[in-house]
C-alpha cells in the first residue's frame, strides 16, 4: 500500500538528520517511516496533491481524547462527566495542542507552504499533532501511543493541577463588564458546519450591535470561551 505521494517520499530517509529528530521527539524508533511523513505533510505543501495528513488528523484527534478521557477517568474517581469533559476540552483545545505542537519542535519537521504567512499563525502544528498521533497508534498501537501522550504531552506541557484551580469561566467575566458598563452583550452562534465529519460551530460576542470577536470550534462552549477571552483583549479589560 502506497501511503505518501511521490513529492514526499523523499522528505525522510533512516539516515537524515529530519528522521533523527523524529526519534528524539517521539522517543522510539518510528516503524512504518511513511506513515509519520504523512502525518508531518499539510495540504498546502503540493496544492495537487489530495495526500495529506487531514485523515490521520481525524483519527489522532478521536485516539488524543480517548487517551486524556482515560487518564482524567482514573485520576479523579469521583469527578462527575461534566467536570471530566470540561477539563479534557481544556486540555485538547486547538490553542493549547498548536501551542505544544510549535514547543516540541513540528514547525522545523513539516512540510507546508511557508510563504503562507497566514498558516503561520494558524492551528496547523496542533493538527499535526494530532496527525502524529494518528500515526503513532496506527504504527505502535494504543499502549505506546498512550506512553507518548503522557510523556511527551501530559507531563512536561500540561499542568492539570493548574487547568483545575484557574477561574475559566471568562465567558461570565465579560457579560459581568457589559452589565456594570450598562451595555448589551450576547454570545451568538454565526455557523454550524461540518468539516471532515466533525461538527463545527462559529461563535460571536456581539457588543451592541458589533460583533467584537468570533472563534470556531468543536463545540459551542469552547468556541463561546474562546471568543470571549478575544472579546476581553479586543476591549483591554482586565490588564
Amino acid at each position: 500500500m502506497r501511503f505518501v505521494p511521490d513529492f514526499i517520499v523523499q522528505f525522510f530517509t533512516t539516515g537524515s538528520s529530519l528522521y533523527k529528530e523524529l526519534q528524539t521527539m517521539l522517543g522510539f524508533t518510528p516503524g512504518n517511516l511513511a506513515l509519520y511523513e504523512l502525518a508531518l505533510s499539510h495540504r498546502s505543501s503540493n496544492i495537487n496533491s489530495t495526500e495529506n495528513n487531514e485523515r490521520l488528523e481525524f483519527l489522532g484527534d478521536a485516539i488524543l481524547g480517548a487517551i486524556i478521557g482515560e487518564h482524567l477517568f482514573i485520576k479523579y474517581p469521583t469527578k462527575p462527566e461534566g467536570y471530566l469533559t470540561d477539563m479534557r476540552s481544556k486540555i485538547v483545545n486547538r490553542k493549547t495542542l498548536n501551542q505544544i505542537g510549535l514547543k516540541i519542535g513540528l514547525k522545523s519537521l513539516m512540510k507546508f507552504n511557508e510563504q503562507d504567512y497566514f498558516l503561520r499563525d494558524s492551528s496547523i502544528f496542533g493538527n499535526a499533532l494530532e496527525a502524529l498521533i494518528g500515526a503513532i497508534y496506527i504504527d505502535k498501537g494504543y499502549s505506546k501511543t498512550r506512553t507518548f501522550v503522557r510523556k511527551r504531552i501530559l507531563i512536561p506541557f500540561v499542568d492539570i493541577e493548574l487547568l483545575e484551580n484557574l477561574e475559566a469561566n471568562t465567558k461570565n467575566k465579560l457579560i459581568g463588564w457589559a452589565n456594570k458598563q450598562g451595555k448589551k452583550i450576547e454570545f451568538i452562534v454565526m455557523e454550524e458546519r461540518l468539516e471532515r465529519g466533525r461538527k463545527k460551530f462559529t461563535v460571536g460576542v456581539k457588543l451592541e450591535e458589533e460583533i467584537i470577536s468570533k472563534s470556531t470550534a468543536g463545540n459551542k462552549k469552547e468556541a463561546s470561551k474562546v471568543a470571549a477571552e478575544e472579546a476581553i483583549k479586543t476591549l483591554e479589560l482586565f490588564t
